[in-house]
């Protein structure tokens, strides 16, 4: 089923649909990045502006008598006064001058000693004028940080305020996003799946409906039936009508070929048999010289071989053209077999074949007698013309539930399984190694009998294995009580 055109267009669709998902998860996380990203600027440069808007409201003079010296081992503070506003705002904050801090917030502090002096490079050297904000790595948090240089021109040097704040929202992959991502896209995806598998069901049902009258066209071999046009579907009915113009020029070709072949059949007929009976006579003249005698008899094996392949294209013609009759009645398959019996004996005699019965139940079928003779008869002379010397031909008749089965197994030659399925196409010789006169085939015998077979409403399997024989099984359906057998 997977391998079907609908199981490939169901996968094509959810591979399709998982990668438009994948795409939108992908666009949705990266947006809301963004959009982090920019509140996140927004928040630290308000935050540095109000932190210069503190440090700045009294003027550079409040800080005379505002730096303190409380320890020696620690940065230089301001008043306590605008220490508490600072500590107010969220984040870390520093406020240094080119050379040294002179504030940290708590959250500085708590860092550890390489990431605090990770921080205090970055604002005292790298942040400049041309590069006020950026992005710092450190081994507790990845800060956005903004400095703002706040200059005055009664101080040495400018004051750099930073503030920072933690960018852990800013994740591509986020676990709370990303965990529902993993759950919601193999449900969407299959849901698109099976959305997909239905609609495609319902869409390809007019191809598998054209499907099924074309394998009916072609196991009937009737080339006059024509596919329907559903008018439901455009490119299905398009490939409708192609397909009837095209069964309409291959009808007319085969009708043409059968008619020419029936025609020149008939034709032929006529002067093999005179030429036949001429020869006939020829060699039943007195004094026939032996050296005329030899070509003679040649020539009549000749003319008789041409004679049957000749009646055998004729009859292949007349059924395909459907103008052959079968005069069905009851018939006892029981005496048919044990003719067949004799009539292998004498023939497998020259040949050093033995003929045996595999056993006999009575069962009568509805079919014509003398068709039903020439399918076993072309079996029994095929089975007899494989089978080397020394071996066995035999023909067994049983009850198969409504069937009756016809077994003919030879310990023969035998037929290749690649070759099996051809063995019934007309002219077609499994063992094409040989001369045409070596064993006298013509090609058409298990043609002819297939068709007699399928005529009655039965069928012939063939089981072979190179150098071990060949089994034909015949088929044909049993004539119940109460049944009439039609013309």
């Amino acid at each position: 089923m997977f391998w079907s055109l609908r199981g490939r267009l169901t996968a094509l669709a959810a591979l399709g649909g998982a990668g438009i998902l994948v795409a939108l998860a992908v666009i949705l996380l990266s947006s809301e990045r963004t959009a982090g990203e920019r509140e996140l600027r927004r928040r630290v440069d308000e935050m540095a502006q109000i932190a210069d808007q503190l440090i700045a409201q009294g003027g550079i003079q409040r800080f005379s008598g505002m730096v303190v010296r409380a320890d020696s081992a620690r940065p230089e503070a301001l008043s306590a006064a605008t220490g508490r506003l600072l500590a107010a705002l969220p984040g870390y904050v520093i406020v240094a001058d080119a050379a040294r801090p002179l504030y940290l917030s708590a959250s500085v502090a708590s860092l550890g000693t390489r990431d605090r002096e990770t921080l205090l490079q970055a604002v005292t050297g790298v942040f400049g004028p041309d590069r006020p904000a950026a992005f710092v790595q450190l081994e507790a948090a990845r800060l956005y940080v903004r400095v703002r240089f706040s200059t005055d021109s009664t101080a040495r040097d400018p004051l750099r305020i930073a503030v920072g704040m933690p960018a852990e929202g800013l994740s591509l992959v986020r676990l709370d996003g990303f965990a529902s991502s993993l759950v919601a896209i193999p449900l969407l995806i299959l849901g698109s799946a099976l959305i997909a598998f239905s609609v495609l069901g319902t869409e390809l049902r007019p191809l598998e409906r054209l499907a099924r009258q074309l394998e009916a066209i072609q196991h009937g071999r009737s080339l006059h039936r024509r596919v329907a046009i559903e008018g439901d579907a455009e490119e299905v009915d398009r490939l409708a009508e192609t397909i009837n113009a095209m069964l309409d020029r291959l009808e007319t070709s085969f009708a043409s070929l059968r008619r020419f072949t029936a025609d020149a059949s008939h034709e032929l007929k006529t002067p093999l048999t005179v030429l036949r009976a001429n020869l006939e006579r020829a060699m039943q003249q007195p004094n026939v010289p032996a050296e005329q005698l030899a070509p003679l008899e040649d020539a009549l094996a000749n003319t008789a071989r041409m004679a049957d392949l000749v009646d055998s294209l004729l009859t292949l013609a007349r059924a395909d053209e459907g103008r052959f009759d079968l005069h069905r009645e009851p018939v006892a398959m029981e005496p048919l077999v044990a003719e067949m019996l004799e009539t292998a004996t004498i023939l497998g005699e020259p040949a050093g074949i033995t003929i045996r019965a595999l056993g006999s139940e009575p069962v009568t079928v509805s079919g014509d007698a003398d068709r039903l003779r020439q399918l076993l008869l072309n079996i029994v002379t095929n089975a007899i013309k494989y089978t080397p010397r020394g071996g066995t031909v035999s023909i067994g008749l049983e009850r198969r539930g409504d069937q009756a089965a016809v077994t003919i197994d030879d310990t023969g030659v035998g037929i290749a399984s690649v070759d099996v399925p051809f063995i019934f196409e007309r002219f077609w010789r499994a063992d094409r190694a040989r001369v045409r006169g070596e064993r006298g085939g013509l090609g058409l015998g298990l043609s002819i009998a297939e068709w007699i077979a399928q005529a009655h409403g039965g069928t012939i399997t063939v089981a072979s294995r190179i150098g071990r024989g060949t089994t034909f099984t015949v088929q044909l359906p049993l004539l119940r009580e109460g049944d009439s057998a039609p013309t």
